[in-house]
């Protein structure tokens, strides 16, 4: 009888533990399959013209299982190591709370609230950013922007760097003037004159809504030695094409 008893309770323990390994396999494969499709829908959102190669989507949290039957996951993170565009790259890494989703996966999940950091480098500001001549060029430094650039005053060339300190505000970014000199030709040529109002001692306001999407808002920008990071937030954030192709207005001026 007691070799009986020690065998039933091993092939209770058995049992059990066969059924939790079950449990964590059918969540590991729901899990991975749920990443998947986020992944997928995440680059088929994304403007034309733009792709995310090393995409990953990590679901946190146990169990899953109960997280999808509720439709809500808590946390979900975003990894973008190289968003590719036609002019530049970036890097962005996002996490997303309360991310609420159709359980048949026929609808783009809803991020309840998301914060995201991009990281760009000098190159690629250089790259994405429309400058007004072959000629200039944008530098990042230690809490400044410093834009160097060279321009004809009656036929004499100068070359002059102008520095800005960049705040950000929403959907705008105030640009607080630094320093502005010339680097080569007559030294004592007034730079500020040739850049009008922009070296008042005032902010300039730089409006970014059109090229975010609606609902995106920038909390920080801190610039370093060849690289920034721009911290963001949005809530209710869904995940649909339409958002990312939907912008706000700039205010009026």
């Amino acid at each position: 009888m007691p070799g009986t008893a020690v065998r039933r309770l091993a092939w209770t323990v058995l049992a059990v533990l066969a059924v939790v390994a079950l449990a964590f396999g059918a969540d590991a494969a729901l899990r991975s399959y749920a990443e998947k499709r986020m992944e997928t829908e995440i680059a088929q959102a994304l403007p034309k013209g733009v792709t995310v190669p090393g995409l990953r989507v990590d679901v946190r949290g146990f169990s899953f299982i109960a997280q999808y039957l509720a439709g809500s996951f808590t946390q979900v993170d975003v990894d973008a190591p190289d968003i590719a565009t036609a002019r530049g790259s970036v890097e962005a890494s996002l996490v997303a709370g309360d991310v609420r989703i159709d359980r048949s996966f026929s609808k783009p999940p809803v991020l309840g609230h998301l914060t995201g950091t991009l990281h760009v480098t000098e190159e690629a500001v250089n790259s994405l950013v429309a400058l007004p001549d072959a000629n200039a060029a944008i530098q990042l430094s230690n809490e400044t922007v410093r834009y160097s650039s060279t321009t004809q005053v009656l036929g004499v060339p100068i070359s002059y760097a102008a520095a800005v300190r960049p705040v950000a505000d929403g959907d705008l970014v105030r640009l607080y003037p630094q320093s502005v000199n010339v680097t080569s030709g007559p030294v004592h040529f007034d730079v500020q004159s040739l850049l009008g109002d922009i070296f008042n001692g005032k902010p300039v306001n730089v409006c970014i809504a059109p090229y975010i999407p609606a609902g995106l808002e920038v909390d920080d920008i801190a610039v370093a030695k060849s690289q920034a990071t721009i911290s963001f937030h949005a809530a209710d954030f869904s995940l649909a094409p339409a958002t990312f192709q939907s912008h706000s207005a700039c205010p009026a001026s």
